[in-house]
């Protein structure tokens, strides 16, 4: 004999239907302050790097937005009975394609892996506010600014802290800029360790060995000398590969 389905019990969606709009505000206001410190890190990254990238706007948004959807996730299952995880499901795949725009390559140099990271743990922080899980966010933020701040120096230690290059740059023999080269790499962070000039027709050939702290960009170091008026070439040459961030 068949038996007849269990019918839901809804003596407590009268009560559960709707989250106050003070929730509503809490919630949000949540979301913006956890992606925004999460955001800021980031943003203290490419500010030294002097790029635009994922920082504390986007991080931001993707909070809040996450969040949104979890408080609509869960207005539609309590009014209409819907699967609560399905707008939430959504945006943990989602996410990721925002997460593949905020990672370049650099010929064999891969960057913005650990951006692309942080885009997508917000996303997860977001829906965790929205489902009113304050401790399960507040704890999970504590635990990426540790990964990424304290970590980061960890990572750098264990690398020993920096890699040699060496760069050859061409320029105006005629130019004021060869004196320029020195500090401009110095006023980067890089420390210049050895410098050999040669003479060509019209130009000066200046190679450069200098110690690149990892957290430093080479690439925008390198802008930076390409800035110079008399400079026409830059080529870099290198033993060992910069870390995947």
């Amino acid at each position: 004999m068949c038996q007849q389905p269990r019918p839901r019990d809804t003596r407590d969606w009268g009560a559960r239907a709707m989250i106050s709009e003070k929730e509503i505000v809490i919630r949000l206001t949540f979301a913006f302050v956890l992606g925004g410190v999460i955001g800021l890190e980031r943003e203290r990254i490419y500010m030294k790097a002097l790029k635009y990238s994922a920082g504390f706007r986007t991080h931001v948004l993707v909070c809040i937005g996450a969040t949104v959807c979890m408080l609509i996730s869960e207005q539609m299952y309590f009014l209409y009975h819907g699967d609560a995880g399905r707008i939430a499901a959504q945006v943990v795949s989602g996410i990721g394609f925002l997460g593949a725009g905020a990672i370049l390559r650099e010929g064999s140099v891969v960057r913005g892996l650990t951006t692309a990271a942080s885009l997508w743990v917000v996303a997860c922080l977001g829906l965790a506010v929205g489902g009113g899980f304050y401790l399960m966010a507040a704890t999970g933020t504590f635990l990426v600014l540790f990964a990424l701040i304290i970590l980061g120096t960890v990572e750098d230690l264990i690398r020993g802290g920096s890699h040699d290059n060496v760069i050859v740059v061409e320029v105006d023999s005629d130019s004021e800029d060869i004196d320029k080269i020195s500090p401009t790499l110095e006023e980067s962070g890089v420390q210049v360790k050895r410098i050999n000039l040669s003479k060509m027709e019209d130009r000066c050939k200046v190679e450069v060995t200098i110690k690149t702290p990892y957290r430093i960009d080479l690439i925008t170091v390198l802008k930076k000398l390409a800035d110079l008026p008399g400079v026409h070439r830059i080529d870099q040459k290198t033993d060992d590969q910069p870390p995947l961030r």
